[in-house]
């Protein structure tokens, strides 16, 4: 499921980045090599409360793509 993890994870990034202005400056997928299904999202933010709007925003689809059971574990960071 990773192609269709891609196109939901990127429409995300391009919607957040031209509708969110300056709550979310940079988003970055990182996808390893050495371990395809293995991703690191990181997203700068303005604050955690503006993090937290962005992820019941519309666009944000990742929440349903989780449900599907394709993801099997993932973990929030706040710095």
């Amino acid at each position: 499921m990773v192609p269709e993890f891609l196109r939901i994870i990127n429409d995300d990034k391009q919607t957040a980045l031209e509708t969110e202005g300056g709550i979310i400056s940079s988003f970055d997928i990182i996808n390893y090599e050495c371990s395809p299904n293995n991703f690191t999202l990181l997203q700068t933010v303005t604050s955690k409360e503006d993090l937290l709007r962005h992820m019941k925003s519309a666009h944000y689809k990742w929440k349903d793509f989780m449900s599907t059971g394709a993801v099997l574990a993932y973990k929030h960071t706040y710095l």
